[in-house]
């Protein structure tokens, strides 16, 4: 379940509901009709909007950028702002969905320097709609979801944009999902639905039931009640009809997405009779048939062929479940970026049915393979990580530099204010002084209220400045909190990486020596260990997220990277032999590191670490 969870969150992007081959009878009418020589401009304007999000949806990107470019030049011609925005933001969200981040950022300048005298609520919307896209892929959320709530108010009340409106309601659907909160993910994946209705659009219909069956999914594992579960099951139905009702409007991926999605319910929710495990059966062929014909539907055949598996093993069927585990790991494997979570979880699932045909080779062989998926998994990770981490630092810098000008243009616009305003009475001062010295007095004590005024102007400026400082000294704090949670999860995930290699050393020698396996216990005891690192991993990350920090402030000397990982293997309660099995050291050396943390940490020789380290977190 968790698998397809991923697979459906991860199009945040909100299009995800155009995609669709280039033999879709949909797309070759929108193509036709362009080509219609009487065609208005405001027509040529939404099928150019239409063709760009499809072409986009479906990583087709070149095609995406040749529809834009057409539309930016016929915005321009015509003076059309609204579509020149519209066509800019698609520009920017292509840059966000292939991690070019630095990019997206100068469009969305491009567009603040477009718009910052344009008054258009409509118009403002999609630029902040952009905005809210680089906060969640920067993982932001707090940042994307305050965006959102800064425009969608004034924009539920405007007539039509009904697609805008759908996509920032599931933007909000997406952030609550992503926080397990249920009730508001539902609450917004169904003002996403009411307005995708409203829009006309059949694939951004089936995409809005297809995530309110996501949001009632969490309802659903909260409360594990049979009526929410009728629920769900009736939503992702509903998706599945509407795609078979309008074959020619919904395109083939989002009809496989919706079949995924009811089966892989069916599969882990349901009670399964033969009946719908036929039914699961005949979807999960439909899946694979339809992926034929659909660009980057890897993810999508794999998971029909992992359920079919399920299936197979249910009924005993070994052989014709390893078939299906086997053309799914060859099909992930033909993507230009991999999924490093499908594959762990495939080559996962062969090793335990070549550990349960006892082909303990072929076991060792993909049980190696999930180690070197969690590798690469870390690195990707990392690497995404990093760019997001420049992102945000450039995005801060940019944030003072505007910060910045903005402070700098109203200081001259209030100077040429003020020198006008003393330039006007200047002049009715010296009329005045002609006339009577009354009047001269009065224009003292006036020029004298004016300075005043402007004194008190001058310190409630120097106060917003000093919370300025103070706002932006807390945000960067933050930042250095978060790199050091950061830091903190490498440190830790290393360690588990580290007892993964050392396991399989093990396996290697023993197989090398011809000396006895018993694979099944090994993965057994894996398993088990996996889980104990996860919950305590879990512990020190989000409970004591500056357990590595606090170690260093309690010790009397500097802790290596050594030393840490040390500390980390006695806070999770090994002892010597374990330590030093993990680590490929003898006993001695870990008891005389063990001695040497002791003084490092000023604790007597009778004095235990394990008990000093949980009492330091406490």
């Amino acid at each position: 379940m968790k698998y397809i969870l991923k697979l459906i969150l991860c199009f945040i992007n909100l299009t995800i509901a155009q995609i669709c081959s280039s033999q879709n009878a949909y797309v070759d009418s929108l193509k036709n009709e362009l080509n219609n020589t009487n065609l208005s401009t405001k027509a040529k304007f939404s099928l150019y909007n239409q063709l760009s999000e499809i072409s986009r949806t479906s990583d087709q990107y070149k095609d995406a950028n040749s529809y834009i470019d057409k539309q930016i030049a016929l915005a321009k011609k015509e003076n059309n702002t609204l579509e020149l925005v519209k066509a800019t933001v698609q520009k920017g969200i292509i840059y966000e969905n292939q991690q070019m981040y630095n990019e997206a950022q100068s469009i969305l300048d491009q567009l603040y320097a477009l718009t910052i005298e344009n008054k258009d609520p409509i118009v403002n919307s999609y630029v902040q709609y952009l905005q809210a896209y680089h906060y969640f892929n920067l993982n932001e959320y707090e940042k994307a979801l305050k965006t959102i709530q800064n425009f969608l108010p004034k924009l539920e009340k405007m007539p039509e944009e009904f697609t805008l409106k759908s996509k920032a309601n599931y933007f909000l659907y997406g952030i609550h999902a992503n926080w397990n909160d249920a009730k508001n993910s539902i609450l917004y994946a169904q003002k996403s639905l009411k307005f995708a209705e409203a829009s006309g659009d059949k694939n951004l219909l089936v995409t809005a039931y297809a995530n309110l069956g996501v949001a009632e999914s969490l309802k659903y594992l909260e409360s594990k009640s049979p009526k929410d579960l009728e629920i769900l099951i009736a939503t992702s139905k509903k998706a599945v009809e509407i795609s078979q009702k309008f074959p020619n409007q919904v395109s083939k991926y989002n009809y496989a997405i919706a079949l995924l999605n009811l089966t892989d319910y069916q599969a882990n929710f349901s009670v399964q009779s033969s009946q719908i495990k036929e039914e699961m059966k005949q979807n999960c062929f439909k899946i694979i048939e339809l992926s034929k014909n659909i660009p980057n539907a890897q993810n999508v055949s794999s998971g029909a062929l992992g359920i079919l598996s399920k299936l197979a093993i249910d009924e005993n069927n070994i052989d014709v479940a390893e078939k299906y585990l086997l053309d799914a790991n060859d099909i992930l494997l033909t993507q230009n970026k991999k999924d490093y979570y499908a594959l762990i979880s495939i080559s996962t699932e062969l090793a335990n049915l070549y550990d349960r045909k006892q082909n303990f080779q072929q076991a060792y062989e993909f049980q190696k393979k999930v180690t070197e998926y969690s590798n690469l998994l870390y690195d990707q990770g990392q690497a995404e990580t990093s760019k997001k981490l420049e992102a945000q630092f450039q995005g801060k810098e940019k944030d003072l530099e505007l910060k910045s000008l903005t402070e700098k243009a109203e200081n001259i616009k209030k100077e040429r204010i003020l020198y006008i305003f003393l330039g006007i009475i200047g002049f009715v001062g010296a009329f005045f002084m002609f006339r009577s010295y009354h009047f001269k007095l009065r224009y003292s004590v006036g020029r004298e209220k004016q300075l005043n005024a402007e004194k008190k102007e001058t310190a409630i400026e120097l106060k917003f400045k000093e919370e300025e400082q103070a706002r932006l000294q807390a945000e960067q704090e933050l930042m250095t909190l978060q790199q050091q949670k950061l830091q903190d999860e490498m440190l830790a995930s290393q360690l588990h990486l580290d007892h993964k290699n050392q396991v399989l050393q093990s396996l290697k020698e023993k197989i090398s020596t011809d000396s006895p396996i018993n694979l099944k216990q090994i993965l057994k005891e894996e398993s088990l260990m996996d889980n104990n690192f996860e919950k305590t991993q879990f512990i020190i990350q989000e409970t004591h997220p500056n357990f590595f920090k606090n170690l260093s402030e309690h010790s009397k000397q500097k802790l290596t990277s050594l030393d840490l990982k040390y500390c980390s293997y006695i806070y999770l309660g090994m002892d010597t032999k374990q330590i030093a099995t993990i680590l490929n050291v003898e006993p001695k050396s870990v008891r005389m590191t063990k001695y040497r943390l002791k003084q490092k940490f000023d604790l007597k020789k009778e004095d235990e670490l394990y008990t000093f380290f949980h009492q330091i977190i406490a």
